[in-house]
């Protein structure tokens, strides 16, 4: 087996979440010919419109237009989810299975409590799978970096990625969720996500981000730690 299996797994609470927050900079990694999956750590079935089928269908399709290597579901309680032993060992034994050189998961501070608690989940089970001593009959395996995306809460971000490019195949990956942002695409009450603002939204974050480094469009990540280069010359950064 080899050190690392895929480039970057990406950690959602529901599927569409990945799609939404860092949609772009994933299809930007699959043109460059990396290997991504997602990692959908509920069905959603909580979801004010739609089913776990329709969603897990639109998935499928999202999955397509993102290029992804490979995608899955693990399953655990939506509006439930925690630090358990068992949600703990189902995010390691993925982290192990796809065996990632970095992670991207939910910032730790958003507005919905299932996003917050992934956050925590997704960074305990990424320090765990590196131990051996944490038995899932696997190698233990620990991703050498980690990417806060950002959800409902902006933050300041540590890097930004030019998504310019891939801006509308990101948005065609989120539309295709329909019953979570076609109004009349399924029964049910209108959401925050049917509203006609949402677009708008979308959009104008993107382009908040790329104007800061003098893109069009653009997404921003919160790294752990610090970060390290060995020429500084080879760095691109937005400063005047």
């Amino acid at each position: 087996m080899t050190k690392h299996d895929v480039d970057v797994v990406a950690f959602a609470t529901h599927p569409d979440d990945a799609e939404i927050s860092c949609g772009g900079t994933l299809i930007k990694l699959t043109d460059a010919g990396r290997k991504v999956v997602v990692v959908d750590l509920t069905a959603g079935e909580l979801g004010t419109r739609g089913t776990v089928e329709t969603r897990a269908a639109e998935a499928e399709a999202a999955t397509k237009i993102l290029g992804l290597h490979g995608r899955e579901n693990l399953g655990l309680p939506d509006g439930s989810l925690d630090t358990s032993q068992h949600c703990r060992q189902a995010v390691v034994e993925s982290i192990r299975r796809w065996r990632p050189r970095a992670l991207f998961l939910p910032y730790y501070e958003d507005r919905h409590p299932d996003h917050v608690r992934a956050s925590r989940l997704v960074y305990e089970a990424a320090f765990l799978s590196g131990l051996i001593q944490f038995d899932t009959g696997q190698q233990a395996h620990r991703p050498e970096q980690l990417f806060h995306y950002m959800g409902w809460v902006e933050f300041e971000p540590t890097v930004v990625v030019d998504i310019t490019e891939q801006a509308d195949r990101k948005l065609e990956a989120i539309y295709a969720y329909e019953t979570q942002f076609n109004p009349n695409k399924a029964r049910g009450p209108q959401t925050r996500l049917t509203s006609p603002t949402t677009d708008w939204l979308i959009r104008s974050r993107m382009a908040h981000l790329g104007a800061r480094i003098g893109a069009k469009y653009g997404e921003g990540f919160l790294v752990r730690g610090q970060i390290e280069i060995d020429d500084p010359l080879n760095l691109t950064v937005s400063s005047f």
